[in-house]
């Protein structure tokens, strides 16, 4: 590599930190040719949690984490194809994200083979790093696919995107013996796609077979630190396919923007009455200096604050308000219902640089099986508060 390059390299790095240009930021590496490109990149985000417990001691109790600190290198190689592959290191261990390999030579249809996210979910397929609250909603914790390792294909206009896949199991998971597998699809359509005005509507569902393997439902309290879930169905008993589906939608209008998904599961077992699962959110936020959401490919992007801190300007600043429900409970299996009302500040420094704050009122009759909470089994309800803070930087 050219010393020039190396300086440009260094350059890039401190550029994005001080919130230049998305075009001046990106850390690039390209051959002379331009049949090569990669990309670096990462993310870190520091949090910090204060339980005020009611009945459930919430293991893990108050304290600080590193929530994610990622590292990634993506690129293309004579044009049509890509790669990316994406490591966490938070929780002092080493964690596989996203690891693929992506051909566009049957455009406009897209392809890609290894480890990714599912098309399942519009707060789940819009990244931490532009999620609104500093955890998503605990209906998408419970349902959606997330990351597997699988074949996709999809394709996306302005207006609308749809996304296929079939799949097995994650990457670490550990099975009784074969693997289950599953398909899933997703369409969006947004009828307004402005740079300040969207309206988006979104269909999903997936179809699974774990093959005997354990298939269970759950959530934390929308809070990470701690690890105990008062909504938890435990294994099902022998468990047969399962369905999932969500709906979502979302508006923009200028700094103000609702979002909220519906999802559900329907289970079967061939040992207690099939259950079904359902769970909810949906949230409003508004920018108090004028900023809006960007909207793009069926998710949500990167604010882009009309000031930076540190030439002159005071950042963005956001305030937003999320009421999310799940019900767990339903024929034999009993994992309880849990509401919860979140009140958070964004304060976005810079294009790169996020600082968060995070209430969360919970309002719980959760599953109270005594070797799974250290709960009163007398007590009906759990209201615990929680207070979390994040430091967040990517480039």
């Amino acid at each position: 590599m050219k010393p020039s390059k190396i300086s440009s390299l260094c350059m890039a790095v401190g550029l994005a930190l001080a919130g230049g240009s998305a075009a001046v930021a990106e850390i690039k590496i390209s051959s002379v040719d331009g049949k090569f490109d990669m990309k670096l990149g990462g993310r870190v985000q520091v949090d910090a949690t204060w339980y005020d417990e009611d009945n459930v001691n919430l293991d893990g109790e108050n304290g600080t984490e590193f929530r994610r600190a990622r590292l990634f290198v993506q690129g293309t190689m004579y044009d049509v194809w890509n790669y990316k592959a994406q490591y966490d290191f938070a929780g002092n261990g080493t964690d596989m994200k996203d690891a693929y390999i992506g051909y566009t030579g049957f455009k406009p249809v897209k392809l890609k083979i290894g480890q990714f996210k599912q098309p399942f979910g519009l707060e789940e397929l819009t990244s931490s790093k532009y999620i609104t609250f500093m955890e998503r909603a605990m209906a998408t914790n419970a349902f959606a696919t997330s990351r597997r390792i699988g074949l996709g294909a999809n394709y996306g206009g302005d207006h609308w995107t749809w996304g296929a896949s079939v799949y097995g199991r994650e990457e670490g998971d550990d099975t009784d013996g074969d693997e289950g597998y599953g398909a899933g699809a997703r369409i969006t359509w947004a009828p307004w796609n402005e740079k300040t005005k969207v309206f988006h509507l979104g269909l999903a569902g997936a179809w699974e077979d774990p093959n005997d393997n354990d298939v269970r439902f759950r959530a934390r309290p929308e809070s990470h630190q701690t690890s105990t879930r008062l909504v938890d169905t435990s294994n099902i008993p022998e468990p047969d396919t399962f369905v999932r589906y969500g709906v979502e939608a979302a508006t923009v209008l200028g700094p103000f923007s609702l979002q909220g998904e519906y999802m559900g599961v329907n289970a079967q077992s061939d040992q207690v009455s099939d259950p079904d699962f359902t769970g909810w959110y949906a949230y409003g936020s508004w920018f108090i200096t004028g900023e809006s959401r960007k909207y793009k490919g069926g998710k949500f992007g990167r604010v882009t604050p009309k000031g930076t801190v540190g030439k002159g300007g005071i950042g963005a600043w956001e305030l937003a308000v999320r009421y999310s429900s799940i019900d767990l409970d339903d024929a034999d299996t009993q994992g309880g219902e849990e509401d919860n009302v979140t009140v958070g500040v964004n304060w976005y420094a810079t294009k790169y640089v996020r600082f968060m704050a995070n209430y969360i009122y919970a309002d719980a009759d959760p599953f109270t099986t005594e070797s799974t909470l250290d709960v009163d089994p007398n007590e009906d309800d759990d209201n615990p508060n929680i207070f979390q803070l994040r430091a967040q930087i990517d480039f």
